[in-house]
């Protein structure tokens, strides 16, 4: 599913057949639609709806308007004056009967407040995609005011109010205002800011409605930007031969786990076999390998190479990388300078896909143009959270959350690799630009050996899918491990959440993907 820009979005509304009374109209249908289904309680009492002077406002005037002929009890509000509203939303103002209160000041807004806090729900169709800069004046001490004092729940129409369309620009500072909503209903294409933007999180649950664009008028804004759904992760959903063996789906070899860190190497390689691989391989230092063996009867067990350097080494490589098709290297490794010399030596000798992890990219911190060399050309996938990218370009964690599209983008395109950068809504960039956002998750999976478990997984999906576009394959990597996050949250809790839960819930979710990416 794409995501568009504010701009992409106005030339999709004017390239689409329908008029823009007909948008409107089914804009103000889904928004009832959702309401009923998230907030079903808020019908019986009175529902606030706040409406700017643009479309937005529209929106939610023709919204109103429905519900008064469900004989729900509507409280709108205009926030802008009469005569600025323009088209389908002046032609919506009009119909409906009673008008609207009028809001343009701090004390006519203190003259309704009290009845907007008592409302069981508030709508917010103040702002949409047209905001270019933070609100400021008596808008921003409305939208603290609601912030601070409404107890109740908020549905957003498009964009929760003061949140940029497009993650970028003077909507984007720090101390925006913005509106938290319970949920989002937004409208033809998510918009960026509701994943990209410093202040997403105000976003609350987003749902996507249709109401009349033509996916192909969407595909010609030629969007960089995806939001993985089911439907991207469709090669997840083909069913097994019934004559398949373990050779069928891939060999991955597992290189991690250092003393006092094997349950890193555990993790992702019991999540490569939880992903369905025929067969892992976890290699580790001689000292851990009778633990991680123990551990995992399933897995093979390989001792790394303990020689530094030369025809031994080349040897010891050449027999632990013969049967991969797929490399996973760094969780738990450490960061020794023999450890650094391992994975340059491992990267050089290797002729598979490869992802690299932790301590793989940790070994490379402030040596981006070495990691270029070795990864360049081949079929790598890059795993950073916002430390690891930051040390990677030697800049401040805070740097890279501030510009996470810019750089996942740029880590791509220098090392012609897929590359993510994890954390809250992960980004998954190929070398050409193309960024995949990841809805699934929780903050529950903010846990030791969750990155692990997604290493593995990425490894054992690019096993067992090796004709599969890499970026789709991985994005689709990254959903299923979210959403088995999620299936594991439910069962545990979020603050309970351990990684080895996600790995656990994986069954449960690959069912619930497959099941979905076929409806």
């Amino acid at each position: 599913m794409y995501l568009l820009s504010a701009v992409q979005m106005r030339e999709a509304d004017r390239a689409t057949p329908a008029t823009g009374a007909a948008l409107m109209a089914a804009a103000a249908g889904a928004a009832e639609d959702w309401l009923e289904a998230d907030f079903p309680q808020a019908l019986a009492g009175r529902i606030a709806i706040l409406c700017g002077g643009g479309n937005n406002g529209g929106d939610g005037l023709l919204l109103a308007q429905r519900l008064r002929r469900r004989r729900v009890a509507v409280l709108p509000l205009l926030f802008a004056p009469p005569p600025r509203l323009r088209g389908e939303a002046a032609a919506a103002l009009a119909a409906l009967a009673p008008p609207p209160e009028i809001v343009t000041d701090l004390a006519a807004w203190q003259a309704c407040r009290a009845q907007v806090l008592a409302s069981a729900l508030l709508v917010d169709a103040l702002f949409g995609t047209g905001l270019l800069h933070p609100l400021n004046g008596w808008r921003r001490a409305v939208i603290a005011d609601l912030n601070h004092s409404f107890g109740g729940p908020v549905l957003a129409l498009d964009l929760p109010s003061g949140l940029g369309a497009d993650a970028s620009g003077p909507a984007e500072a720090a101390d925006a205002a913005v509106l938290r909503a319970t949920t989002t209903v937004t409208f033809t294409a998510p918009k960026p800011g509701l994943y990209l933007s410093r202040h997403a999180a105000a976003a609350g649950r987003i749902h996507v409605a249709a109401i009349g664009t033509p996916d192909a008028i969407l595909a010609e804004a030629r969007p960089m930007l995806r939001l993985t759904t089911p439907a991207e992760c469709r090669s997840l959903a083909r069913p097994r031969p019934s004559a398949a063996f373990k050779n069928n789906f891939g060999h991955v070899v597992v290189i991690a786990g250092a003393l006092g860190k094997s349950g890193a190497a555990v993790l992702a390689s019991t999540a490569a076999l939880r992903s369905g691989a025929g067969l892992v391989t976890a290699a580790v230092p001689r000292e851990v390998l009778p633990i991680v063996a123990a551990a995992r009867p399933e897995l093979m067990t390989e001792p790394l190479p303990e020689a530094a350097s030369g025809a031994a080494l080349d040897a010891a490589l050449e027999a632990l990388l013969r049967p991969a098709t797929v490399l996973a290297a760094g969780p738990g490794l450490g960061n020794s300078p023999p450890t650094r010399a391992l994975i340059e030596a491992v990267l050089a000798a290797v002729h598979v896909p490869v992802v690299l992890d932790a301590d793989a990219l940790n070994a490379f911190a402030g040596r981006l143009p070495a990691l270029r060399a070795l990864v360049a050309g081949k079929a790598a996938v890059l795993t950073p959270h916002p430390g690891e990218m930051a040390r990677l370009f030697a800049v401040s964690p805070q740097e890279v959350e501030s510009r996470r599209l810019y750089y996942v983008q740029r880590l791509a395109a220098m090392t012609a690799a897929i590359a993510l950068l994890k954390g809250h809504h992960t980004l998954i960039a190929d070398p050409a630009g193309e960024v995949f956002v990841n809805p699934t998750g929780n903050p529950g999976m903010a846990t030791a050996g969750s990155g692990d478990v997604l290493c593995g997984l990425i490894a054992g999906l690019l096993a067992q899918f090796p004709q599969a576009p890499r970026l789709e394959t991985v994005a689709a990597a990254v959903y299923l491990h979210g959403l088995a996050g999620d299936v594991a949250a439910r069962r545990r809790g979020e603050p309970s959440l351990l990684a080895g839960d996600i790995t656990a819930a994986l069954p449960a979710a690959l069912r619930q993907l497959r099941s979905e990416a076929a409806a």
